[in-house]
Formats: structure tokens, C-alpha cells, sequence
């Protein structure tokens, strides 16, 4: 097994370097995945609960090989590659490998959604996102997935009614909230409603600027977001 994990970190270092250099072969991802999957699996024969969970995996081997960070850059390639059916695939696989009772993985059920719409299979993509999102109405992710694969089949009062639900006139732009707002900005530019364009534009700009003041040195304050200076008016608000 130590033997696996070695030409694990062996693929990594490579997958890092080729990256840090800009020739990056995606073949070192792939083979690299490959590995991770056989040595979970290999130790799972001998301990059945060993990585049951993607966040424990990493403790469980003393932080040697920074698996879970390493799968968040892998994923990010391929979907950056555009190879959307081994996406969906890596996806898929990783839903399945893992419980998932730690850590919920809306990142990478996000990731599945685009995966099957940009492969063509919106409707597939539709009937997915609708059963994630009415599992679970509270999750800003399973939400902007929905609008996103409306917005493929060019279903924008089917969007916007997503949009309302979730976007009032009191809503601020926020770190939990900003993936909605980004998939609204991309309705209104669809179906050309100017002035809710310019609305979430002028929000989600403003979330950025808090976040930059922010990072630059507010780390001993408590990051105000109620305080970002954008309003809507009534009549341009979406659910009237």
C-alpha cells in the first residue's frame, strides 16, 4: 500500500508541476484518480471503514497527500478542459465512494449538473437539479444549478421563479447567497431585462468590493455585508 500512496504523490508532484509550467498533462490527473480510487479501495478490503468520508481521509493519513485539495484542483481541470463526460464520470464516482454524513458534497453535485448540460442532456440535467433542489430548498447551490439548467432549455419564467424565491427586495448579496445572484445576472442577460441586469451586476460587484476590503486587513472585523449600499425599486424588483 505504501508503495500505491508513493506513486500516488509521484503524480500529484507531476500534476502540480506540469500545472506551475503550463504544460500540464491531463493523462497524470486521470492516472493519478485511478490510483487514489485503487488504494481506497484496496484498504478498504482489510478495514471497511477506512475514507468512508472524503474530509476524514486526509487525518486518517496524517495529512500526507492533501487528497481532498488535490480532487477540488482535479476536478476544476477537467471542467476547465471541458471534458464533460469524464467529469461526470469522476463525479459520479466520488457521490458513490464516499458517504458524504460529514460534509455534503454540493460542489460536486453543482459540477454533475453542468456536467450533463453541457453535454447536451438538459433535460437530464433539469429532472436532476429539480429533485436536488426540492431535497433541499435552503441550498444556494442546488438552487443556481436549477436556474442554470432552466436557462439551457431557455425556460426564463421558470428561472425567474427560482430567482424569487430566493432573491427579495432585502436581500444582500452575501458569501452564502452570491452563486444565486450570479445565476440571476445571467437570466436577465438571457431574456434582456436591462434594469434587473444592472441590479444584480451592481450587487454582486459590491459583495466583491466588501470581500476585498475584507482580505486586505478587516481579518479582526466582522465583515458587514448589510452595510453594501445597493437597493432595488419596487418596480424593477422580480416578483412584482
Amino acid at each position: 500500500m505504501n508503495r500505491q500512496w508513493k506513486k500516488y504523490d509521484q503524480l500529484m508532484e507531476k500534476c502540480y508541476l506540469g500545472m506551475a509550467g503550463g504544460g500540464t498533462d491531463i493523462n497524470d490527473w486521470n492516472d493519478c484518480f485511478d490510483i487514489l480510487i485503487q488504494i481506497i479501495e484496496n484498504e478498504r478490503e482489510s478495514n471497511p471503514d477506512f475514507g468512508r468520508e472524503l474530509d476524514l481521509l486526509d487525518d486518517e493519513t496524517d495529512y500526507r497527500h492533501d487528497v481532498q485539495g488535490w480532487l477540488e484542483d482535479y476536478l476544476d481541470e477537467l471542467d476547465m478542459r471541458e471534458m464533460y463526460p469524464l467529469l461526470e464520470t469522476v463525479c459520479r464516482k466520488l457521490l458513490k465512494i464516499f458517504e458524504w454524513k460529514e460534509e455534503y458534497p454540493s460542489d460536486i453535485r453543482f459540477m454533475l449538473a453542468s456536467a450533463l448540460g453541457n453535454q447536451g442532456r438538459v433535460e437530464e440535467a433539469r429532472r436532476y437539479c429539480e429533485d436536488w433542489e426540492a431535497q433541499e430548498k435552503d441550498n444556494p447551490l442546488a438552487a443556481a444549478a436549477l436556474i442554470y439548467s432552466m436557462l439551457r432549455m431557455k425556460d426564463y419564467e421558470g428561472a425567474e421563479e427560482i430567482v424569487r424565491q430566493h432573491i427579495a427586495e432585502d436581500t444582500v448579496c452575501s458569501e452564502e447567497n452570491d452563486v444565486i445572484f450570479t445565476a440571476a445576472l445571467q437570466l436577465y442577460k438571457a431574456n434582456g431585462n436591462k434594469k434587473m441586469e444592472k441590479k444584480m451586476d451592481a450587487a454582486l460587484k459590491e459583495y466583491d468590493k466588501a470581500l476585498e476590503r475584507y482580505l486586505m486587513g478587516l481579518d479582526d472585523e466582522e465583515l458587514e455585508f448589510e452595510d453594501m449600499d445597493w437597493e432595488m425599486d419596487e418596480d424593477d424588483l422580480p416578483f412584482n
